[in-house]
C-alpha cells in the first residue's frame, strides 16, 4: 500500500483521537508492519514514531483472532525486559485490533496503551474493531486512488511517492534499488489490426505478465499510454537489467488472445540504478527518469525488443 514513511494525515489522526477519548486512554496508534519495524501512521500521546518488531507490543495482536489485550504488561512473561514495559515509558496496558487488507492480509494494528493496568469492556472492544475497520477502509481507498483501473498497475503519482519512500528506505537499510522504463513495441499496430479493445487487452496482459514473472516486492507503474515504469527493490543496475530482460523474454514468448485471434508483442526498456549498495541516491527521480527515457529511445533505435542498462 506504500504508506510507510508518509506524512501525517488528518483522517488517521481523527481515528486515534477518537480511540483515546472513547476508551479514556492516553495513547492510541495506527501501527503498520514493515520488514523490521512497526511504523506509526498516526500516534497520540507517545514520543516515538516507530519501534522494532522485537520490541513492539503489536506483534502479539497481529497473530490474534480479534481484539487482543494485555491487562497488566508487568505480569506477562513475554514482556520481561521489554523496552517499553521496563523502560522510561512504563507501559502497563495494551489492546490492539489487526488491520486487514481486502485480501485478508494483516498489515498493522490499531492499538491503545496506558501506563496503568486496566480491563476494557466489550463495548470498548467493539469501538476498537469499528475504528480498525475504518482505518483499513481508508487505506484501501488510498490504494484504489493510486491504481490504474485498466491494468491494475500503480499510476504516475504513485511512482513519485514510492520512489521517495524507497530513497528513504535505501538510505536507512543500506541497500540498492533500480528504476526501469518500459514501452510496448509497435503498440499502434495492435490497435489498428485488432481494435482498441485488443489494445486494452494487451496493456492488461503486459501488467499481468509482470506480476506473474517478477517478485512480489517489485513495483509496476503505468505512466503513459503504453509506457510503464518499474522499481526493483534491492537490485543494483546489473541484477535489475537481468531481471527486466527475463521479463522482456517472457512477454515476447507469450500469446495474447483477443476475440479476433491471437497475437504476440514485444517490449523495449532501459534500467538505471537509483541508489547504490550503500543506499546513496544517485540522483533525483526526475533526472533518473530522463536518463532512462534516453536509454529507452536507444533500445528502440537498436531494433526494439531489448533492455539496455544506463550507465
Amino acid at each position: 500500500m506504500n504508506i510507510l514513511d508518509t506524512l501525517p494525515e488528518e483522517m488517521f489522526d481523527r481515528i486515534t483521537r477518537i480511540a483515546c477519548a472513547a476508551l479514556d486512554v492516553p495513547i492510541a496508534i495506527v501501527s503498520l508492519q514493515d520488514d523490521d519495524r512497526y511504523w506509526f501512521k498516526s500516534v497520540q500521546g507517545f514520543s516515538v514514531c516507530e519501534t522494532s518488531v522485537e520490541e513492539s507490543l503489536c506483534q502479539y495482536s497481529m497473530s490474534a483472532p480479534g481484539a487482543f489485550e494485555i491487562p497488566d504488561t508487568a505480569l506477562d512473561p513475554r514482556l520481561k525486559g521489554n523496552l517499553f514495559v521496563d523502560g522510561p515509558e512504563r507501559i502497563r496496558f495494551y489492546a490492539g485490533v489487526p488491520l486487514n487488507s481486502v485480501e485478508g492480509v494483516r498489515i498493522g494494528t490499531l492499538c491503545v496503551l496506558d501506563r496503568t493496568p486496566r480491563v476494557i469492556t466489550e463495548a470498548h472492544r467493539q469501538i476498537l474493531r469499528d475504528l480498525a475497520a475504518v482505518a483499513a477502509h481508508e487505506l484501501e481507498l488510498r490504494r484504489i486512488a493510486s491504481t490504474d483501473a485498466l491494468t491494475g498497475a500503480w499510476n504516475r503519482r504513485m511512482l513519485e511517492i514510492v520512489a521517495a519512500n524507497e530513497f528513504h528506505r535505501a538510505e536507512r537499510v543500506k541497500h540498492p534499488f533500480s528504476i526501469a522504463v518500459l514501452d510496448i513495441d509497435h503498440f499502434k499496430r495492435v490497435n489498428d489490426r485488432f481494435g482498441h479493445e485488443a489494445g486494452n487487452d494487451a496493456l492488461h496482459g503486459f501488467a499481468s505478465t509482470f506480476r506473474e514473472v517478477m517478485r512480489a516486492e517489485d513495483w509496476l507503474f503505468r505512466i503513459g499510454g503504453e509506457e510503464f515504469a518499474a522499481i526493483l527493490i534491492g537490485c543494483d543496475g546489473n541484477s535489475a537489467t537481468e531481471a527486466m530482460d527475463r521479463f522482456r523474454r517472457e512477454v515476447a514468448n507469450r500469446d495474447f488472445a483477443v476475440s479476433e485471434g491471437r497475437f504476440r508483442m514485444t517490449a523495449s526498456g532501459a534500467v538505471i540504478e537509483a541508489a547504490n549498495a550503500e543506499g546513496t541516491a544517485l540522483g533525483p527521480l526526475a533526472h533518473l527518469l530522463e536518463l532512462a527515457d534516453k536509454g529507452l529511445y536507444q533500445a528502440k533505435r537498436l531494433g526494439r525488443n531489448r533492455i539496455v542498462k544506463v550507465a
